[in-house]
């Protein structure tokens, strides 16, 4: 789930750079052809927001690797499990025919993306600590932002509970700074 959640923040990030600082690299590419996929090429931008979005993916890459070395999975299980869809259900769907739309529109839909996520983190959080797959309407309730509450219903000595539940309040963090960001940003721009 977070390789997905970090390849579908880096293509939120590369279309909102594409239609701002890399907005001279669309004319290079014809119709239909695609971008580098390389995170460095948003590394080199100075965007503040893109900043942010790239603390949430290297926030995301780190927990990631971290949560592979301590349940002891291999790059080959990981790449299989991708291979297999797993993670899938976090791409966000968006309709290919569309334009490639303004860079508020790919911000506001990345904070918003980032945001649904962490969601479905804590929802990991508490199917792991429940050992269950469904979880009743109420702990959904309490689960749709990390909060004190919702750590209640959460096993926080569990290793891989506690750095998911860890990375969800950092990521928190971040997209309420993307936010006040993009708030500031509008008002500047």
């Amino acid at each position: 789930m977070m390789c997905v959640v970090y390849r579908e923040l880096f293509v939120y990030g590369l279309n909102a750079a594409l239609c701002n600082e890399l907005s001279d690299l669309r004319a290079i590419f014809e119709e239909g052809e695609e971008y580098p996929g390389d995170i460095s090429i948003l590394e080199t931008l100075e965007d503040p927001n893109i900043k942010l979005l790239l603390e949430l993916m290297y926030d995301l890459e780190r927990t990631g690797d971290s949560l592979l070395n301590i349940n002891n999975i291999d790059d080959v299980t990981l790449k299989e499990a991708l291979a297999e869809g797993i993670g899938d259900e976090c791409i966000s769907e968006l309709n290919e025919d569309e334009e490639l739309g303004s860079y508020h529109f790919w911000m506001n839909d990345a904070m918003g993306y980032a945001h649904l996520n962490i969601y479905y983190l804590m929802q990991q959080c508490y199917c792991l600590t429940q050992n269950r797959q469904f979880i009743s309407e109420e702990a959904d309730r309490l689960l749709s932002f990390p909060t004190d509450e919702s750590l209640s219903l959460i096993d926080e000595s569990d290793q891989n509970v506690a750095l998911i539940s860890g990375l969800c309040f950092r990521m928190s963090e971040k997209t309420y700074e993307l936010c006040e960001s993009l708030i500031n940003y509008r008002k500047s721009g």
